[in-house]
């Protein structure tokens, strides 16, 4: 996925009764030429407010992000760092030097960084969000999963928090959880390719990796017969409608296997089943399962025979 980092964006207060108006004025110029693009203008205002106002946190914080946005990471993290001076309880701040130290490939700091801001603000979803991309690049993916855990408990609609989480899912193999975050994330925006595109590319690997030239299916009969029961959704004579029920499972986050039995007129039967389970109490229970999530009928079955 591309990486991206979400700046907090200043606080560009229209307002600010402790200037002059010249001041305010200047500042007023920055934000509006910021929110056009115009970059290079809006530093120009910001500098020109920092000459008669040098004590002015925002102006340096504000100047900093314009850096940002002309990817100047070092002359951003000096204005950020000024700013810590005037100012270290300042809002964002902390989170805007992660996002130049992550661009940096300095990732480390940017945690630092992420760490204090989350203190500060623990209820802040971009900062954790911030964090588990750093945490990944330097696979701690377990933690980075946590961090995305705690983005979506503070803020369940986040895109691609909900992107992310799923792609740090499929690389550790989780497939299922990894569908139901894509899922969840098409649900939350219909509109972005991103999660629709990368869910389609997690089931055609799934599919690949059951396709029949890569897994030869011959019957069972002599091999030995484990105890116990199995979960049965489908018996076929055909060896391609069983790939496809169980292709079905596999995209629900169900593992099965296809069993293949010959009966006493001699012909080929292809059995899916699901798990192996020690009693039928507990093989009753995975069918009710399965069949409240997707409807399905099912038999109980013994592990690896009729």
């Amino acid at each position: 996925m591309k990486k991206i980092l979400f700046l907090i964006l200043l606080t560009l207060c229209l307002y600010i009764s402790a200037y002059a108006q010249t001041q305010k004025e200047l500042f007023d110029d920055g934000v509006l030429l910021f929110k056009q693009g115009q970059y290079q203008q809006a530093i120009d205002s910001f500098s020109k407010l920092i000459e008669i106002a040098p004590g002015n946190a925002d102006a340096y914080k504000n100047r900093g992000v314009t850096f940002m946005k002309q990817e100047k990471y070092d002359l951003a993290i000096e204005d950020f760092n000024k700013a810590k001076e005037l100012f270290p309880e300042l809002k964002g701040l902390y989170s805007n030097l992660g996002v130049a130290w992550y661009y940096k490939k300095e990732y480390e700091k940017a945690i630092e960084n992420y760490d204090i801001e989350i203190e500060m603000a623990p209820d802040n979803a971009v900062a954790y969000f911030n964090r588990a991309l750093c945490l990944s690049e330097l696979n701690r993916k377990t933690e980075a999963l946590d961090d995305l855990s705690k983005t979506l408990d503070l803020q369940p609609d986040f895109y691609w928090a909900l992107c992310y989480k799923a792609d740090l899912l499929a690389l550790t193999g989780d497939n299922k959880k990894a569908i139901e975050a894509y899922e969840e994330a098409i649900r939350q925006d219909p509109q972005n390719t991103y999660s629709k595109e990368k869910l389609d590319l997690l089931r055609q690997k799934l599919e690949k990796k059951e396709s029949p030239d890569q897994q030869k299916i011959t019957p069972e009969n002599t091999k030995a017969v484990r105890s116990g029961y199995a979960v049965q959704t489908g018996a076929f004579l055909g060896q391609e409608n069983a790939r496809k029920m169980k292709k079905k499972l596999a995209m629900n986050g169900f593992d099965s296997r296809i069993l293949v039995l010959k009966d006493s007129s001699d012909r080929t039967w292809y059995l899916v089943r699901s798990g192996t389970y020690l009693n039928q109490t507990a093989a009753q229970k995975a069918a009710s399962d399965l069949k409240k999530k997707l409807g399905m009928e099912s038999l109980i079955r013994p592990v690896d025979n009729w």
